[in-house]
């Protein structure tokens, strides 16, 4: 995996004892494709990736230079600018927005500290970040945070007793300052111009609440990795795009109910007080529920279906780890396709119209979801991968409604992280610098790293 900034000078790339690399190539900093290329034939300059961008004939590359005012990658902007135009729309030099970044974590504090990195050299002035650690195995999230980050004022730790990702976004939403709640993932790698990107898609319409992102490979070294992108990956594209109920439409043929296509919740930013109004992640079908994880999806299609609409922005970008061997793609490949269907599953119960619309729909491309041998088209992923992922999505799709009423079950019977600790109060919280910042948050706060 490379990274190749068109507009820089003569870069090359050399084999290193690789056969073969997947380049994302850039221009001011932002993508404009992702190419493979063989590395047999000696070493790739950025002229030469520049060459191959351009005879993909997609005209990303081209469209930036044209609303940059320029006709190559390397040349200066139009005189009298200081910047080319891209970089005034992602940094303008008038006030923005407080950001508020959200890390939920459990048990990677080598993760986290990588990812954390990152999060802080992002380019952007109104920036805080909160880590939230739920129910830790031990203090060593902490001591890492406070170790490498004490001494930044924009770093806050949270710590709850309480496991699930989804309830840790939602407290980590609950105790932000910013106007804008972005989450990633601890294993995830952002982009230094990824929350700049994030508000821009925002673009001052109100109608937007939500913005998603680029989230791209970290690595494809294993054959597991290259399997999933084989699967259709988690890259939305190369080019902006707006979504909502009837103007904006996707093309996939469940749209909107395919809600993969908006992005996930390892690349999103919310209006806060809107995120807030909603109810934030629905923890009864995130992670640690039978029905593995499908809050983001639930939220995006809650958006969606309110009549508000959802941005989508490449140049926030985002690199994220592929499952390294087969026994976790298996199982990932199995739960996303449960959790898909036991979304429908969710809305259909919830929502007469949603049950009647999916009524009319679903029976149309039930063939293909579960007989077909191969993915194909705009609706569904791409090229060849083994055979065990077609069997074991199907067996996922299966399974979806089923898990969804286990899930309701276990609410009712108060098994889930959802109800099991619903009087309990969160314990202290220590909060790095401001260890009185989060009132109103339910259990007093206390705690200094200092």
């Amino acid at each position: 995996m490379a990274d190749v900034e068109l507009s820089a000078p003569r870069v090359v790339l050399d084999a290193d004892g690789w056969t073969d690399a997947r380049v994302l190539a850039r221009l001011h900093g932002q993508p404009v494709a992702e190419i493979d290329l063989d590395l047999g034939d000696g070493p790739v300059t950025t002229r030469d990736v520049e060459q191959r961008v351009l005879d993909r004939g997609d005209g990303v590359l081209e469209d930036h230079l044209r609303r940059d005012g320029i006709d190559r990658p390397g040349q200066e902007p139009p005189a009298g600018a200081a910047r080319h135009r891209c970089l005034e729309a992602l940094l303008p030099t008038t006030p923005r927005p407080a950001v508020s970044v959200v890390i939920p974590t459990r048990n990677r504090a080598g993760l986290l500290a990588t990812c954390l990195d990152s999060v802080l050299a992002v380019r952007y002035p109104d920036l805080e970040v909160l880590v939230v650690d739920n129910a830790p195995a031990d203090d060593s999230t902490r001591a890492t945070v406070h170790e490498r980050f004490g001494n930044d004022a924009r770093v806050r730790y949270v710590r709850l007793d309480r496991a699930g990702a989804s309830h840790a976004r939602n407290v980590g939403a609950r105790l932000a300052r910013g106007e804008i709640v972005a989450f990633t993932d601890d294993d995830a790698l952002v982009d230094e111009l990824w929350v700049a990107a994030l508000v821009a898609g925002f673009a001052d319409d109100p109608s937007i609440v939500c913005v998603t992102g680029l989230t791209l490979a970290g690595s494809l070294e294993t054959p597991a990795a290259q399997a999933f992108e084989a699967y259709g990956g988690m890259g939305l594209g190369l080019r902006p795009r707006l979504y909502d109920r009837d103007e904006h439409r996707g093309d996939t043929l469940l749209y909107p109910y395919t809600a993969g296509v908006f992005g996930a919740s390892n690349n999103v930013a919310f209006r806060r007080e809107d995120f807030l109004a909603r109810g934030g992640f629905d923890v009864t079908i995130g992670p640690g529920t039978a029905v593995f994880g499908a809050e983001d999806l639930d939220l995006f299609l809650a958006v969606v279906l309110s009549g508000d609409r959802i941005a989508y922005e490449p140049a926030a970008t985002v690199r994220h780890e592929h499952r390294a061997d087969f026994a976790d793609l298996y199982w990932q490949v199995f739960t996303y396709s449960a959790g898909f269907t036991a979304l429908l599953t969710k809305w259909a119960l919830a929502d007469r119209r949603v049950a009647v619309d999916l009524a009319r729909r679903v029976p149309r491309i039930l063939p293909a979801a579960l007989l077909a041998s191969h993915r194909g088209g705009s609706e569904a992923g791409v090229g060849q991968y083994p055979a065990q992922l077609r069997w074991l999505e199907r067996a996922g799709y299966l399974y979806g409604p089923l898990a969804y009423l286990r899930s309701r079950v276990d609410l009712l019977r108060g098994r889930t992280a959802g109800s099991a600790q619903a009087g309990s109060a969160v314990e202290p919280v220590p909060v790095l610098r401001d260890p009185a910042a989060a009132g109103g948050l339910p259990g007093a706060l206390s705690g200094d790293l200092r």
